[in-house]
């Protein structure tokens, strides 16, 4: 702010009383001194409100940009402070999820006791069926022997029956061929006896005797075709005696064939569940092997998440403390 002073001596106020001319010249001239200093004075002020002005302004934009530079602090804060909360979410979500693996992994594991338990309780379900499966099998074996010896008896001992009466019967039909020739030989010998007698003797005395023989004759063929009938009725009992012991044989053979296939297959049965018993104790030990990987898993999943936690922890309590000096420092 510019002060005018008045350059008119009239209107100047009255200083000293009149006195003189010494008095008005000392008066005008300390008047002049009071003006020039008042000018030196005024100048001073101008330059320092123009200093302060200055000074004022650089304050207010320093102020503005310390202003501004509060505001970014603050929003980086609260953007950090988001940062920091969604790193500790998913964090949380980290561990609560390898806390789950880890509750996991520890119901599948199993504890000596458990394991004990479980192979008791494998052993028991496994070796009482089986010991009973292998009495029965024993059983139906030692049954299957005994019926199979029989039928090996029975078929030695109607063997040897078929044997003697298949000699029973040739002999039979031996002794009646030779029978039946000799009665032939003999009818034979008749024949030609009354064949001479009748040209020897007059048909008119003897026809008697002729109607005689006649009769005897038919008599003799008669008993001819009762004895065929006879033989061919022995022969076809030999052959309904032979097919019986054919079919008998057959019928015996096939028993054996399947006494024999259900020996072998006990036998299979027997070995497969051998076999079986062997497989599960297998699958008892690599349960036991993967039992021991498990456990070992546990434990380096417990040391992860360990490590994930003291890690975690380590991070937030860093940043937190970086946090906190960028907030001392704004």
């Amino acid at each position: 702010m510019v002060v005018s002073l008045p350059t008119n001596m009239d209107a100047l106020p009255t200083i000293c009383p009149p006195g003189g001319d010494s008095g008005l010249s000392n008066s005008h001239s300390e008047l002049q001194k009071m003006l020039i200093d008042e000018r030196l004075r005024c100048e001073h002020h101008k330059i320092n409100y123009r200093t302060l002005k200055g000074e004022h302004t650089r304050l207010q934009d320093e102020y503005t940009k310390t202003q501004n530079e509060l505001k970014h602090l603050l929003n980086e804060k609260q953007t950090n402070q988001e940062k920091m909360q969604l790193l500790f979410e998913e964090l949380k979500g980290e561990l609560l999820e390898k806390t789950k693996d880890l509750e996991e992994i520890k119901l599948q594991v199993l504890t000596p006791q458990n394991l004990e338990l479980l192979r008791a309780q494998i052993q028991q379900e496994l070796e009482t069926p089986m010991r009973e499966r292998f009495r029965s099998l024993d059983e139906e074996v030692e049954k299957y022997r005994a019926e199979y010896n029989k039928l090996r008896y029975e078929h030695t001992f109607l063997k040897s029956e078929f044997e003697h009466q298949k000699e029973e019967f040739a002999r039979i039909l031996e002794g009646e061929k030779i029978k039946y020739e000799l009665e032939i030989a003999r009818l034979e010998k008749d024949k030609e006896d009354l064949h001479n007698q009748l040209i020897s003797v007059d048909p008119t005395r003897d026809s008697k005797r002729v109607e005689q023989l006649i009769r005897e004759k038919g008599h003799l063929y008669q008993k001819i075709k009762n004895l065929d009938a006879e033989v061919a009725e022995l022969r076809a009992e030999k052959e309904n005696s032979g097919t019986q012991v054919e079919n008998l044989q057959r019928i015996q053979v096939r028993q054996l064939a399947e006494m024999q296939a259900t020996v072998r297959s006990l036998e299979a049965e027997k070995q497969s569940v051998k076999l079986q018993a062997e497989r599960l104790e297998k699958e008892l030990q690599s349960s036991n092997e993967q039992n021991t990987i498990l456990t070992s898993k546990l434990h380096k999943a417990e040391r992860e998440i360990n490590t994930l936690t003291n890690k975690d922890y380590s991070q937030i309590m860093k940043f937190s403390n970086q946090l906190l000096n960028t907030t001392k420092c704004s």
